[in-house]
């Protein structure tokens, strides 16, 4: 029987990453009918080559002082690290970004696809777990290019969009910094809209959705801060909670 009801049109991905930002419900319910990653991809693989390569100089001048601090200055790991970071490339954080960044998406959206599936029932492919991953990061990556910005127009690696600027003259050696340098609120805001996004593709609910967010959050926290502090600490560089 001909109800007379036309289903909508799928939605382009043009506006869909517009309600990403500004209604992330209607964003996700419209990127599960017509699921696609490749825009998304770009995006995040230019942005975060921008994001990664404007402050080369000012990344590589923190590392040269951090380093110095060492305990074994004469130590050859010390040495090559400080050297290579007095003679910095634009051209290596660059490609560290456009890299780095959808690496953490993949990683992100295996993780969520086992929390999703596995831990509370739902049901989704990998590719579209991966593009709400995608999707949700642009605003992380947006913040990062901002950040970028201000750390090249204040020429220092030490630019907080976050509760990290209520730590002035503290760096990275400290943990309770670091932890709270990754956590600004443009990393916040990615999270939250991340939960939604799980909710609508794994047609969980959306408390589900958040926790499987938040606990790749703090996974991704621990890995960033815990790998920086344990390659301080391996050259020799004191680090701190406080």
């Amino acid at each position: 029987m001909d109800t007379g009801i036309v289903p909508a049109a799928p939605r382009s991905i043009w506006a869909i990453i517009g309600d990403v930002f500004l209604a992330p419900t209607n964003a996700f319910e419209s990127f599960k009918l017509k699921p696609t990653i490749w825009i998304p991809l770009i995006l995040i693989i230019l942005l975060g080559a921008i994001a990664g390569g404007l402050p080369y100089k000012q990344s590589a001048q923190s590392q040269v002082d951090i380093f110095r601090t060492s305990t074994t200055p004469d130590s050859p790991t010390v040495k090559a690290i400080i050297r290579r970071a007095q003679n910095p490339s634009p051209l290596t954080n660059t490609l560290a970004g456009a890299v780095g960044f959808p690496l953490i998406t993949l990683i992100g959206a295996l993780i969520a696809l086992f929390f999703g599936s596995f831990i509370f029932g739902g049901k989704a492919a990998y590719l579209h777990v991966w593009g709400v991953v995608l999707l949700a990061d642009l605003i992380a990556v947006i913040g990062g290019v901002l950040r970028s910005v201000l750390i090249v127009a204040k020429d220092s690696i030490y630019v907080s969009l976050g509760p990290a600027a209520l730590l002035p003259g503290k760096d990275f050696t400290s943990m309770l910094y670091a932890i709270l340098y990754y956590t600004d609120v443009f990393a916040i805001w990615s999270m939250i809209v991340a939960g939604f996004g799980y909710a609508a593709i794994f047609g969980i609910s959306r408390g589900r959705g958040m926790t499987i967010s938040i606990i790749l959050w703090e996974l991704g926290i621990l890995v960033a801060v815990g790998g920086q502090l344990v390659g301080f600490s391996f050259a020799g560089v004191d680090v701190s909670f406080f």
